[in-house]
């Protein structure tokens, strides 16, 4: 396991969509790191980054006229052409782009978090 350097934390309206969108179609494995704690969440490990869930039902839907700029969240994953296939099956919404560091996709969680996916192929 890598050492942890980063670490960011998202807030979720439904935890049973987050889990169901990070691991049963982006394929992700809940961190045993994670201690009980008061508040409903999970966290995932990605490389050096952990990224953590946490339950706020009050979220609204959608956007505030108020709300602060997009955080986008980047990591690797070790089969692209998979996460696609399941992306385009539960007709999940994302875009391709094309860098100096190869093929990423760009798409949105169920809470409207953007995410940017790249190949783990392609990391140096």
């Amino acid at each position: 396991m890598e050492t942890i350097t980063n670490c960011i934390v998202l807030e979720v309206r439904n935890l049973k969509e987050t889990l169901y969108f990070y691991e049963g179609i982006l394929g992700l494995k809940p961190s045993g790191q994670r201690p009980q704690l008061n508040v409903p969440g999970v966290w995932y490990d990605v490389d050096t980054t952990r990224i953590c869930f946490v339950v706020n039902r009050n979220r609204s839907d959608g956007v505030k006229v108020d709300s602060p700029p997009c955080i986008e969240v980047a990591f690797s994953i070790s089969d692209m052409e998979k996460v696609k296939k399941k992306l385009e099956f539960y007709q999940v919404s994302f875009r391709k782009e094309y860098g100096a560091e190869g093929e990423a996709i760009i798409v949105y969680d169920p809470d409207q978090h953007k995410l940017q996916i790249e190949s783990k192929v392609n990391i140096q």
